[in-house]
């Protein structure tokens, strides 16, 4: 029986958006996952193959133990846009998947077959000087990392015609199965609501930011149409995946404060025209018009404040809780038990000093392993 599910590879599954996918399709689809930095985390009956995507050490060997493989799911990338500014040829190196392609190539050569490739883009390929982008617009990045996804995307189109490239917006949700390194976005916002002094968010940049979940659904529905020998039309390999709204990160903010029933008094709003030493140059406007997922796989991405709602509406109605530290969620994917809110999730509790801090830095919004992101850059009011 196990012998006849489809096998899926999730390069990059031990990070933010790679543990939810490995975790989901594990429960219909033999699953194996890369990781590399990191030990791997325990994602169940998911097996775990250390990868080194700079020079493709191990991919040949991991792809050897998927065989048959039905599908590749790639979220590995550098995400942060400060990281692969300071660093831009090694984000060059994991972000565009050179070596993926050639054990690709030499895979479907010994085994004649071409597994179905499912790649992350972002968002950040667009220059943002207009809102609603779609796919047929121009792309014209104006940072290293959005260069090095923009070529990724060129570089699978031209030597992997198998293939949907998804351009991802900000990604969120609970914590992930297992933690991870990076800061999230809704726990930091959480934090910054609920401990230490004000904190800024930017009102003039704009995101379709996507829930976690919709991206399982997005992945399931691919893999299903590739088990049914359907495959997409060529101008639909190219697809936008962003949530149903225009949200700046005030308005995020506003609405976390909102729908988990925090003060607002900690939120400033500011403007990211008024920064002027960032580090890394950021489009003011990449919200995404994603109807075309919408109308090719009939899904319909989760509204921000409906994502939020049913993460409450779980920990209202007693779903399971972890312990405070775990950086555990608590998710049931089939009944849509998504979780708690952060402090009931195993979020970090951060002391002011640590909080502070984080107020200070950049906060990656993006996926890491996400797929993409871009800085939050909130900063302390003064």
């Amino acid at each position: 029986m196990a012998d006849r599910q489809a096998r899926v590879l999730v390069t990059g599954g031990s990070g933010y958006t790679g543990q939810f996918l490995a975790q989901k399709l594990q429960l219909s689809c033999k699953v194996g996952f890369t990781h590399h930095s990191s030990s791997p985390p325990d994602l169940g009956s998911c097996q775990a193959f250390w990868v080194d995507l700079k020079d493709g050490s191990g991919l040949a060997e991991c792809l050897e133990a998927m065989q048959p493989l039905a599908a590749i799911i790639n979220t590995a990338a550098i995400t942060s846009p400060a990281i692969c500014e300071k660093y831009p040829e090694k984000a060059r190196k994991v972000n565009v998947p050179t070596h993926l392609l050639k054990a690709l190539g030499t895979y479907e050569r010994q085994h004649g077959h071409s597994p179905l490739l499912i790649h992350v883009s972002t968002d950040l390929v667009y220059d943002g000087s207009q809102a609603h982008w779609s796919e047929s617009d121009p792309c014209r990045p104006i940072n290293v990392y959005g260069c090095t996804k923009r070529d990724a995307e060129l570089a699978i189109q031209e030597a992997w015609p198998h293939h949907v490239i998804l351009r991802s917006s900000i990604i969120y949700g609970p914590n992930s199965p297992q933690p991870v390194s990076r800061r999230l976005f809704l726990q930091f916002v959480d934090g910054a609501l609920t401990d230490g002094p004000p904190t800024s968010f930017f009102n003039d940049e704009w995101r379709s930011p996507i829930f976690v979940f919709d991206i399982c659904r997005i992945a399931e529905a691919l893999l299903q149409l590739e088990a049914a020998g359907q495959k997409l039309a060529p101008e639909h390999r190219l697809l936008n995946m962003g949530g149903p709204e225009r949200l700046s990160r005030l308005d995020m903010a506003r609405l976390v404060a909102s729908h988990w029933h925090r003060s607002p008094d900690n939120i400033r709003s500011a403007s990211a025209a008024s920064m002027t030493d960032r580090g890394v140059a950021s489009p003011p406007d990449v919200s995404m018009d994603s109807g075309l997922l919408q109308r090719v796989l009939g899904i319909e991405t989760t509204s921000f404040g409906n994502a939020l709602e049913k993460m409450q509406a779980a920990t209202d109605q007693g779903s399971p809780k972890s312990s405070r530290h775990a950086g555990r969620s608590s998710i049931d994917p089939d009944s849509h038990r998504l979780g708690s809110p952060p402090e009931r999730m195993g979020a970090r509790v951060l002391n002011p000093r640590q909080s502070a801090r984080m107020r200070e830095v950049s906060c990656d919004m993006g996926h890491r392993s996400s797929g993409e992101g871009s800085p939050l850059t909130p900063h302390r009011s003064k």
